[in-house]
């Protein structure tokens, strides 16, 4: 005997709305987070860009220094359409061997921000040894 199965098609037929609703959700998550993430690391990379730039203006102040003497302490210099300003700190050493003498190497620079960057240098004049710090700071 053959048996004749009636399949009900109509059931199967395309999706319902419900599940559109629930796809364009799920879609609408992602698509939202991934958003958030892209500002969030466009924001950073253009931060650590600006802190690159801060560290070769200070670069160029300590070759300045250890290329010429007569560098003004503080100005401001222009990188990539940025204003950069930067300060110098002198601290003369005195590296005379003498028992149980200490050698004192700190540069009183304020707390480090966001905004700013620190570079040191030993500078030699004549026969003195410096300690030349550059700060350079930055409006965001």
């Amino acid at each position: 005997m053959l048996y004749k199965h009636k399949i009900n098609l109509k059931s199967e037929k395309g999706i319902t709305l419900v599940e559109i609703i629930a796809s364009i959700a799920i879609l609408s998550i992602l698509l939202i987070t991934f958003v958030t993430l892209s500002q969030f690391y466009l924001k950073t990379d253009i931060k650590q860009d600006t802190k690159t730039n801060a560290l070769q203006v200070a670069e160029e102040v300590l070759n300045e220094l250890r290329n010429n003497n007569a560098l003004d302490k503080t100005g401001t210099r222009n990188y990539n359409n940025t204003s950069f300003e930067y300060e110098v700190i002198e601290k003369k050493i005195d590296f005379t061997i003498e028992e149980d003498k200490k050698i004192d190497l700190s540069v009183n620079n304020p707390s480090v921000s966001d905004s700013e960057v620190y570079l040191y240098t030993f500078l030699y004049k004549n026969t003195e040894t410096y300690l030349a710090s550059v700060t350079v700071s930055w409006g965001e």
